[in-house]
C-alpha cells in the first residue's frame, strides 16, 4: 500500500522523518531501501523477528520518493508462513520510504563543475528545484543544459539513486567557461591526416559551445578530418577521427588458428576499419572472401570457425584452413 510520507523542518531544510510516522490507526517503524527492490534483508534489518527471511528474496518494488511501501503485521505474517518460519508475532506496520533532503547550492554547482571539468567554469546559481530529493550522486549532463548564452538557461539533471533510478531536479544558471581553442590554419581537406603547422590556437571566454571544438594541440597531429575546414574554422571534434588500422585494398597479414596450429598468410583487405572492427578480406590465391577482426595496423584475426582456404595446414589433422 502506498501512503504519503511525513516530513519536518529542520534548520530550514525538508527533511524525511524515518521513524514512527503513522499509517492509518498503527505506527510504523520506517526503513529505507537500498535498491530497486525490497529485500528479505531489508525486512530483516527493521525487524529482527523476520531474520529468517532469504536476505536476497524480493519482496517487492521500492517506492517512488515520496512515497511509503507499508507492510501490515497480517501481511509479513504470510511472508513469514510461505519461507517456513513461525509467526513474527509483530504487531505495528513496517513501512519502506527513501530519506529526502534539499540538495544545497555546493552539491548543484559541485556536478555542474565536474560536467565542465577541463574548461575552467564559472556557475552563477540563479535558481534551483527545492523538491526534497532521495540520496545518490547529483548529476548534470551538458545535454540538459537548455540553452548556450550569456543569460540564464534552465539546466536540467537528476539524482542517480538505487542503482539506476533517476529522480529529476533542475536549475537556473548563468555558465562562462574559459578554454582554448584550435582553428584551421590553411584550408583542412577530407580525408588529410592532420600535420604540424595545420591549426592554430585561439583562447575562449564565454558560454559553453554545443559542439566540443579541438583544444589539446598535443594530440591532433595524426588525425583524420572527415570534412573540410577552411581557413580559421574552428576544429570541430565529431569531424576528427584516428586514422583507421587498415585501408580499403591493404594487403594485411592474416592469423588464423585451428587448434594448436598457427598460420600467417597475406590477405587483401575489401573494407576499412579500425581496431577491433570486423571487416572482409579476400584470399588472393582462392579468391574466396571472409570475415576478419582488426587486431593491429595491417593485421587481422580470422574469426572462430571461419574457413578461409589459406595456403597451409594444421599439423594435428591436415585439413586446410
Amino acid at each position: 500500500m502506498l501512503r504519503p510520507i511525513a516530513f519536518s523542518i529542520s534548520c530550514g531544510a525538508l527533511v524525511f522523518f524515518p521513524l514512527a510516522v503513522q499509517s492509518g490507526r498503527a505506527a510504523a517503524t520506517c526503513f529505507a531501501p537500498t535498491r530497486d527492490w525490497i529485500t528479505g534483508s531489508d525486512l530483516a534489518a527493521a525487524a529482527p523477528a523476520l531474520a529468517g527471511l532469504p536476505p536476497d528474496l524480493k519482496i517487492g518494488y521500492a517506492p517512488v520518493p515520496g512515497l511509503q511501501r507499508v507492510f501490515h503485521p497480517d501481511e509479513l505474517r504470510r511472508l513469514a508462513h510461505s519461507q517456513g518460519l513461525p509467526d513474527p508475532g509483530l504487531t505495528i506496520n513496517l513501512c519502506a520510504a527513501w530519506p529526502l533532503l534539499q540538495l544545497t547550492p555546493e552539491q548543484i554547482r559541485s556536478a555542474m563543475e565536474k560536467t565542465l571539468a577541463g574548461h575552467a567554469p564559472k556557475i552563477e546559481l540563479v535558481a534551483r528545484s527545492l523538491a526534497p530529493a532521495p540520496p545518490g550522486e547529483v548529476v548534470f549532463p551538458l545535454t540538459g543544459l537548455s540553452a548556450y548564452s550569456e543569460n540564464a538557461a534552465v539546466w536540467k539533471g537528476y539524482v542517480l539513486y538505487a542503482g539506476s533510478r533517476h529522480f529529476d531536479i533542475w536549475a537556473s544558471v548563468r555558465v562562462r567557461v574559459t578554454e582554448t581553442h584550435l582553428k584551421a590554419q590553411g584550408i583542412i581537406h577530407a580525408g588529410e591526416r592532420i600535420a604540424p603547422g595545420q591549426w592554430r590556437t585561439e583562447s575562449y571566454s564565454g558560454p559553453p559551445l554545443r559542439e566540443q571544438i579541438l583544444s589539446d594541440a598535443s594530440a591532433i597531429e595524426g588525425l583524420v578530418a572527415r570534412r573540410e575546414f577552411a581557413d580559421g574554422a574552428p576544429l570541430l571534434a565529431i569531424y576528427f577521427e584516428a586514422p583507421k588500422a587498415v585501408e580499403l585494398g591493404d594487403t594485411v597479414t592474416v592469423i588464423a588458428g585451428v587448434g594448436a596450429a598457427h598460420i600467417e598468410a597475406l590477405g587483401q583487405a575489401l573494407s576499412a576499419g579500425h581496431c577491433g572492427d570486423v571487416i572482409s578480406v579476400r584470399n588472393p590465391r582462392s579468391n574466396r572472401t571472409f570475415k576478419a577482426r582488426i587486431t593491429a595496423a595491417g593485421q587481422v584475426e580470422v574469426l572462430p570457425g571461419t574457413s578461409v582456404g589459406l595456403a597451409a595446414s594444421s599439423p594435428t589433422n591436415g585439413n586446410p584452413i
